[in-house]
């Protein structure tokens, strides 16, 4: 998969990841992006795997570089340093879940309730990301803490691609009726967001206290938790 950063690129950048504000590098080389796409998802899927099982500090590049068959003097033609080859793969994650699995979650036609919807397409979409566990536990413990490497860079990532895509579903949202106008959208944005953040990291961090993984529990066990949230989020804590 050639790398199509779900983030607005600049022009002359099509197809050149987002640079986390901050960053000296322009990463991944150009070297990186002349190889064939199949190496290229080679290199990443090795590289997430090696994070996920090893861990930022204890990642070898060169059980990478192995796993992708290619010699471990390329994957420094391809990246700077292990850091700059840990906040691409964040970013070559993310952007391949969302590019996969964000048509599920477009804000519906005005015949269809917005929230019965995002019920309803949150079973489809974890289902559907089964097939891509590895990738979706990596981006979890990334977003839980649990890499020691260079958080800020990855969160900042994963932030504002986020912030992106929910802008969009507020504001078709909005042309559909579904979605109140007197409120601006960033400050919907922003309070969506942190809803879902925290409540995220408790359904993450429920599944993890009992040994489990969330995208190995069925989708019954967190169902009335999901309803909860959307309930909260369309009518608020006002009694009925």
């Amino acid at each position: 998969m050639t790398h199509k950063s779900y983030l607005t690129q600049l022009p002359g950048q099509k197809n050149r990841p987002y640079v986390p504000k901050g960053s000296d590098n322009g990463m991944p080389k150009e070297t990186f992006f002349n190889l064939e796409e199949a190496k290229q998802e080679k290199v990443m899927r090795s590289t997430i795997s090696e994070f996920l099982k090893q861990g930022f500090e204890k990642g070898n590049i060169g059980d990478i570089a192995k796993n992708a068959g290619v010699a471990k003097g390329s994957m420094y033609q391809y990246f700077e340093n292990k850091k700059e080859l840990f906040i691409y793969s964040v970013q070559w994650a993310m952007d391949l879940l969302m590019e996969k699995y964000s048509k599920y979650l477009v804000a519906p036609s005005k015949e269809l309730d917005m929230f019965d919807y995002l019920l309803q397409t949150s079973r489809t979409i974890i289902i559907q990301m089964r097939e891509e566990k590895e990738l979706v536990i990596f981006i979890q413990d990334v977003f839980l803490g649990k890499h020691r490497g260079p958080m800020d860079e990855s969160m900042e990532y994963m932030v504002k691609a986020t912030e992106k895509h929910l802008m969009d579903f507020i504001r078709r949202g909005k042309e559909n009726g579904q979605i109140r106008k007197d409120i601006d959208d960033k400050v919907l944005c922003l309070f969506v967001m942190a809803v879902s953040y925290k409540f995220k990291e408790y359904i993450m961090n429920r599944a993890r206290s009992s040994g489990e993984d969330i995208m190995d529990e069925p989708f019954e066990a967190y169902e009335a938790d999901i309803k909860s949230m959307l309930e909260l989020l369309k009518h608020g804590m006002i009694e009925k």
